[in-house]
């Protein structure tokens, strides 16, 4: 990769995107100054404590507050007889025609629970000791009625989570191309078939969610600052659901510590503190325990695949079955993952025969929640899996395997089974550069003993990135407003948040090279519905990848006001004039210049000499639609909602105890493209963040449930995320293809590498217990108890 990435800026320079510019906020993170959303929680706030259901699903008999009214500390409480007359339900960030029949999510729960901790009663006190206290007081009796745990019993059942639906099947997708049916019966094929089980998982960021409400009764208008990955559409759904304007509602996102998808839209807890802020007319804020964060799933699936193949290795046909146990669904769109699991297959494999039966299955536990991948990391996984077991049959390496099958470099944009139309990719170079990585494994890695045992595995991922959906609030947009203040400040206005990656960075690096300036010099502003212009927030790799284009196009249109400007004070022509390092100066006589903040005034103080020509003032409002995407149905029914589709190829090796089953990462690579990139180190950070993820999600990171429906995972002692001592250094190399489908030519990074590690670490194992226990391996993750049985599976 080069160490520049030109997109087509108006200045002279300096240059910084395609440069590892520092990020610009570094130090308040680094001496612990930076403030989240728990360090603005007023001293005099009153506290939200949540009283839960203690069943997957029972009938709501009587609600006893008295005791919890009589503690020390108790302000007030509310119930779903108060609430649900004076609110409306809380809509779903996705359109309801998605769904079999009306959606009617409501913070509280009124005559029936559907899940281990829905909310049945709000209670406000004074203090967090005060509110669990009154919190522990509130007595349910419960009619217990037996809860639908099982997805696939849950597809047949006359028993209804969503009553209103009338079936507990939320959504089906079945993708069809060719014809599969015929493809698995030709004589001179091989088919092998397979099956594999995601365990639930969740996102399990640093921060949990935290918001707090302030109500001023004398402008009608309530201010929530919290967690909010998406402000925008967040003030949409608080509004909507306490009969407000939008423009009575204010939301606030401060820094984020890591949102991984969990901090979108649709919580509870965002309506209940403005709800109740209202009726006391002080500051409500909620802080949610690590405990309550664990009810955030994603991820729990099955699927029951075939590949078919010529001997040669040529695939004929692929197709997979998947039920997906999406829990109820609530007003947030985790549910849309299992969807685009399904979507994205086969990924980067040309195959011309292919049948998706996607099922997703409500049950009484709680909602999906975003989760980083949203769906892609599991399509991934399977195909790999795929793949690799058909290699073992065909006595090939999975490499020849994969390689004989890749969609070609000239047949871009290609069309997949779904109706994605991927922009880009250059394939098989990039397994090329995996491979060449590897080789240089050799003399580092320590071989097989009686103890242990030593494999090695491949996967690629491709991950659709900027995601629009039709009907979604916002779908396929970002904006951005630039502006130059007298004193020549440049500021950025973006619709979009950052989640903790840097994106403000990148964003001031487009914006800094349009101007000749460094990134430094600019401002930007984000996360305040009040100030920022409409947008998605950050959500699918659409910071840079749209913010950033809308922000280009916006600085570029100041820009040619400035310009103009300085034209008027060096006599020549608005074409003739640079900016450079803080001065503007024309290119036909250099050694006239002017400081850059003199031009910006001399508009601002003398419009008509100066600034003759020159629309008022200084500023740029700009919107970036994405490319590349049909929301009209095309031949076969499909649309296609993805503009952009980075991809990477990974390998990992790994060392399995023959005694224990544990599972070591020993080492990683992976060679990335996501087209052009506009900070390197920041593209470094987010592929290896998602690989630790992806490790994680492979081997050890679990939320089980009891047989009756209960939690047991319920803090991080039993939620085993990885530690900085089970992850080896991971080797990242870059390929650039960049998008045609993009201004600059951008495809998005922040979700890359989560499936591709899973798939990857996942076939390392397999290779180490060989090819008959890694057919026994069918779930992840790959906990020692299930390779340990996978092993002895072979020897009984």
């Amino acid at each position: 990769m080069s160490d520049k990435a030109s997109v087509g800026h108006l200045s002279n320079g300096p240059f910084s995107v395609g440069i590892s510019v520092p990020r610009l906020n570094a130090e308040g993170f680094v001496r612990g100054e930076s403030v989240y959303s728990a360090d603005i929680i007023p001293e005099n706030a009153l506290r939200l404590r949540l009283v839960r259901s203690v069943h997957p699903r029972a009938r709501i008999l009587r609600v006893d507050t008295s005791a919890a009214e009589k503690v020390p500390g108790f302000v007030t409480l509310v119930t779903a007889h108060e609430m649900w007359p004076l609110t409306e339900p809380t809509p779903s960030r996705f359109s309801k025609d998605r769904f079999p029949g009306p959606l009617d999510v409501r913070p509280l729960a009124r005559d029936e629970v559907r899940y281990v901790g829905e909310p049945i009663v709000a209670i406000v006190a004074d203090s967090e000791a005060s509110a669990r206290l009154a919190a522990d007081k509130v007595v349910i009796e419960y009619e217990i009625l037996p809860p639908l745990l099982d997805p696939s019993g849950a597809i047949t059942s006359d028993t209804f989570v969503h009553p209103l639906w009338k079936t507990n099947v939320a959504a089906h997708d079945v993708i069809r191309v060719g014809n599969p049916e015929s493809a698995f019966f030709e004589s001179d094929v091989i088919t092998v078939s397979g099956e594999l089980s995601v365990d639930c998982s969740t996102s399990a960021p640093m921060e949990m969610r935290s918001y707090v409400a302030h109500w001023d009764p004398r402008s009608a208008r309530l201010k929530v600052e919290g967690a909010f990955q998406m402000p925008h559409p967040s003030r949409w759904t608080i509004a909507h659901a306490l009969r407000l304007k939008e423009s009575q509602v204010q939301i606030v996102a401060p820094n984020i510590g890591g949102t991984f998808g969990l901090k979108m839209v649709g919580h509870p807890e965002e309506v209940l503190v403005g709800f109740l802020a209202m009726k006391t007319r002080r500051p409500v804020a909620f802080v949610e325990d690590r405990d309550e964060c664990f009810l955030a799933r994603g991820r729990e699936q099955k699927h029951s695949f075939q590949i078919a193949a010529k001997p040669d290795g040529q695939i004929v046909a692929f197709r997979d079955r998947m039920v997906a146990d999406i829990g109820a669904v609530g007003a947030g769109g985790g549910w849309q993952m299992a969807l685009v699991a399904a979507a994205v297959m086969p990924t980067v494999y040309r195959i011309e025969n292919c049948l998706i039966d996607c099922y997703l299955a409500t049950t009484n536990k709680s909602p999906w929640q975003g989760i980083r991948g949203y769906g892609k990391e599991i399509g991934n996984l399977v195909v790999e899996r795929a793949i690799e077991l058909l290699a073992q049959e065909l006595g090939m390496s999975s490499n020849s395997l994969r390689r004989k099958n890749l969609v070609p470099s000239e047949a871009f944009p290609y069309r997949l089974p779904s109706g994605m139309m991927v922009d880009s990719g250059d394939y098989e170079p990039a397994l090329d550069e995996i491979e060449e990585m590897t080789a240089r494994w050799v003399q580092d890695v320590p071989t097989a003993d009686d103890e242990h045992i030593i494999g090695r595995g491949y996967a690629f991922e491709l991950t659709p990135e900027g995601a629009a959906f039709p009907g979604a609030v916002p779908s396929g947009f970002e904006t951005a407003t630039v502006k130059v203040d007298p004193s020549g400040e440049i500021t950025v206005l973006a619709s979009i948040t950052s989640p903790g990656g840097g994106n403000e960075t990148g964003l001031a690096q487009l914006v800094a090279d349009v101007f000749g300036a460094p990134p430094s010099s600019i401002t930007i502003r984000q996360g305040d519905t009040d100030v920022t212009p409409f947008g998605g927030g950050n959500s699918s790799s659409r910071s840079l990848m749209l913010c950033g284009a809308a922000a280009v196009s916006a600085a570029q249109d100041v820009r040619t006001k400035l310009a103009r400007c300085a034209a008027n004070l060096l006599k020549c022509e608005p074409t003739h004039i640079a900016f450079h390092d803080g001065e503007v100066f024309s290119t036909s006589a250099s050694d006239s210049r002017l400081p850059f903040p003199a031009v910006a005034l001399a508009v601002y103080t003398h419009p008509f000499t100066s600034g003759d020509g020159v629309e008022l003032p200084l500023q740029s409002t700009k919107s970036y639609k994405a490319q590349n995407v049909r929301h009209s149905p095309d031949e076969h029914g499909r649309i296609s909602a993805y503009p952009s589709y980075p991809y990477s190829v990974h390998a990992a090796e790994v060392e399995v105890s023959r005694d224990t089953g544990v599972v070591r990462v020993l080492k990683y690579s992976v060679v990335h493209d996501c087209g052009t990139v506009i900070n390197p180190a920041l593209v470094d950070g987010q592929m290896r963040g998602a690989v630790v993820m992806g490790i994680g999600a492979a081997l050890w990171e679990r939320m089980q449930m009891g047989e009756s429906g209960h939690k047991i995972t319920d803090r991080l002692k039993n939620y085993l995320l990885p530690r900085a001592s089970d992850i080896p250094p991971i080797e990242i190399g870059h390929r650039v293809t960049p998008s045609a489908f993009h201004p600059l030519g951008m495809k998005g990074a922040g979700e890359s590498g989560v499936g591709g590690a899973m798939a990857a670490v996942i076939n390392a194992v397999g290779n180490a217990i060989g090819p008959a226990a890694a057919r026994r391996l069918n779930a992840v993750p790959a906990t020692p108890e299930r390779v340990l049985d996978a092993m002895i599976g072979g020897r009984s």
